[in-house]
């Protein structure tokens, strides 16, 4: 992994890692998936600690579900109706991605999500 200098290369390995795992995942490649995820984990650490996670939003409308998804997810504590309005678009879906979209929101909305 590159080492996370800055917030624009952090974005970057975000949106990257993103899409590695959401084709990983397609694949049932779990070692690729786990990889991207273990990456995506450390990059939202970087983002929480400088008080970047909203710089996440400009990824809710990203053409990959895999980025919207992943951002979304995060986002909901800091951005909740945004990240909920693209959680409920991908859900609208078919696939591992809507079930994960559904799920997100179903444990967001009990309160069972923590982030």
């Amino acid at each position: 992994m590159k080492k996370i200098k800055n917030l624009e290369t952090a974005l970057a390995l975000f949106e990257e890692s993103a899409i590695k795992h959401a084709e990983a995942t397609e694949k049932g490649d779990y070692k690729t998936a786990n990889k991207s995820y273990a990456v995506i984990v450390k990059i939202i650490a970087f983002l929480k600690e400088r008080n970047e996670l909203q710089s996440l939003s400009q990824f809710l409308n990203h053409s990959s579900e895999g980025v919207k998804g992943w951002a979304a997810a995060y986002l909901l504590p800091v951005l909740e109706s945004e990240a909920i309005r693209a959680l409920e678009e991908i859900a609208k879906g078919s696939g591992l991605r809507s079930l994960a979209a559904e799920a997100t929101l179903s444990e967001w909305r009990k309160g069972n999500l923590k982030l």
